[in-house]
C-alpha cells in the first residue's frame, strides 16, 4: 500500500529581542531580579517525546506509534532532506497552513489506500506538532501574562472501536481556556459523525486543571475521551494524555495584539481498551487575524 505524508508546512521564525541599554557602570551584568521563577511546573505526560529542535528552536510534542518491522525505515525516508517521492505528501489541512504558517508545523504520517475521495487512512505511523517559540519574561525578568486567555481551532482523530478499521475524526478545539495565575489549562475538543463532510466517528475530550509551564508554554497531563456510535448510540471511554503548546511574544501576551497560537497531540487507549485513539489539535486566540 502506498504510504502518504499528510503535513502543514511551516516556516522558520526569527524572533529579535531587543537589547536595553546599560544602566550604571561598573561592575558585571547581573540577571534582573524580577517576578518569574527560574523554572515552571513540569509537565508529566511520558507518552510524548517532548523537546526542542535544533534547526529552529520550535517545542515539539511527537507520538510515536509505528511498531511494526520496516516502520522505523519508512520514517527515515520522510525524515531524508531530500525525499524520494515527494508526491506522498499532502497537507492535513489546508486552513491551518493558510493562517499558522510562520508558527506551527503539523504532520501526520500514515499508511493509506486509495486515491482522492477514495483515500484512506489505514494505519498512524507518526503524529508531530511543533510550535514556535514562547516568550513570557520582559526585560527585567518579570512574567508578562497574566489572567485567562481563550482559544479555538480544529482537531483530527485516528480511532478505532473493538479492533476495528480506523476511522477519522475531523472537528473542532472547541474552546480552550489558558490561565497563568493558577498556571492550569481548560480544554474542550470534538469531532462529529458527519460523513459527508469527511468525519466518520463521534469523539469529545472535556479536561480541567491541565498542567501549564508560565515560562515555556508548554501544557499537559491525564485526559479521558468518550466515542458515541452512530448506530447503537452506546458510549465507550478511554483514558490516556495530552500535550500541547503556546506560542506568544510580549506583544500577544501584553494582551497588545492576540497574536497567541497552540497546538498538541492526545492519544487514549491501550491494548486491553474497546476504544483506542491518536489526534492532534490546534488554534489561535479568538480575534487572531492572518
Amino acid at each position: 500500500m502506498p504510504l502518504r505524508k499528510l503535513c502543514v508546512a511551516g516556516s522558520l521564525v526569527l524572533t529579535l529581542a531587543s537589547c536595553g541599554g546599560g544602566g550604571s557602570g561598573g561592575g558585571s551584568g547581573s540577571a534582573p531580579a524580577g517576578n518569574a521563577p527560574e523554572t515552571g511546573t513540569e509537565i508529566d505526560t511520558p507518552a510524548f517525546e517532548a523537546y526542542s529542535t535544533d534547526h529552529n528552536g520550535y517545542s515539539r510534542v511527537r507520538l510515536q506509534a509505528g511498531d511494526r518491522p520496516g516502520d522505523a525505515a519508512i520514517l527515515a525516508k520522510f525524515d531524508d532532506a531530500d525525499p524520494a517521492d515527494p508526491s506522498g505528501y499532502r497537507n492535513l489541512i489546508a486552513q491551518t497552513e493558510a493562517r499558522y504558517l510562520d508558527t506551527m508545523t503539523i504532520e501526520v504520517i500514515a499508511e493509506v489506500s486509495g486515491t482522492g475521495a477514495e483515500e484512506r487512512v489505514k494505519r498512524i505511523l507518526r503524529l508531530t506538532a511543533d510550535q514556535a517559540p514562547f516568550n513570557n519574561v520582559d526585560g527585567d525578568g518579570n512574567l508578562i501574562a497574566s489572567g485567562q486567555y481563550y482559544f479555538r481551532g480544529g482537531a483530527e482523530v485516528y480511532a478505532s472501536v473493538d479492533g476495528g478499521s480506523l476511522q477519522r475524526g475531523i472537528g473542532d478545539l472547541e474552546n480552550m481556556v489558558v490561565d497563568f495565575d493558577s498556571e492550569t489549562v481548560t480544554i474542550d475538543l470534538r469531532t462529529p459523525y458527519d460523513p459527508g463532510a469527511g468525519s466518520e466517528i463521534e469523539t469529545a475530550i472535556q479536561a480541567s486543571d491541565l498542567s501549564l509551564n508560565v515560562l515555556t508554554g508548554a501544557f499537559g497531563g491525564t485526559v479521558a475521551m468518550t466515542t458515541r456510535s452512530a448506530d447503537t448510540g452506546e458510549i465507550l471511554s478511554s483514558t490516556g494524555q495530552l500535550r500541547g503548546n503556546l506560542n506568544g511574544d510580549e506583544e500577544g501576551l501584553s494582551r497588545l495584539v492576540e497574536n497567541m497560537t497552540t497546538s498538541g497531540l492526545f492519544t487514549v487507549g491501550g491494548d486491553s481498551d474497546r476504544f483506542q485513539a491518536d489526534g492532534v489539535f490546534w488554534g489561535s486566540q479568538l480575534n487572531y487575524e492572518d
